[in-house]
This record gives structure tokens, sequence and C-alpha cells, in this order.
């Protein structure tokens, strides 16, 4: 298993599983990715927004990212 420690090694990850997988952005990679954003965005911007905003915007972000640039590509 892969270690994923900062946003470098989750997209080198993600372009691992593009190259192996048809399905590269399923629901785990899609979980990992939301995880990630939550936590750069909370990073960024904790002192204007709720950890439950943060999450509703990372989930949003994700899925927007899923249907307008991964499943359309």
């Amino acid at each position: 298993m892969q270690t994923i420690q900062n946003s470098t090694d989750l997209l080198n990850y993600l372009l691992q599983q593009a190259e192996l997988r048809k399905d590269w952005f399923g629901f785990f990679q899609q979980r990992l990715t939301a995880i990630s954003l939550a936590h750069d965005i909370a990073k960024c911007h904790a002192d204007k927004m709720s950890p439950s905003e943060v999450v509703a915007y990372a989930v949003e972000l994700n899925e927007e990212i899923y249907q307008k640039i991964v499943r359309k590509g």
C-alpha cells in the first residue's frame, strides 16, 4: 500500500491509478481526495468556515471534479 502524506503524493497516486485501472477515480480514490481537500480547505479557511461547511464544500468539489473532468474526459 502506498503512503500518502501530502497533495503531491496524492496526485502521484491518482496518476498511477489512471495508468493501471479503467475506473481509476472510484469510490476509494474519491474518498481520499475529499479527505485531502477538506484538510487543505480547513487549513486555509478555518477562520471563515465551520468544519461542516469545509466537509460539504470538499464533497461538492469532489463531485464536480468527477462529473466535469473525470467523466467528461
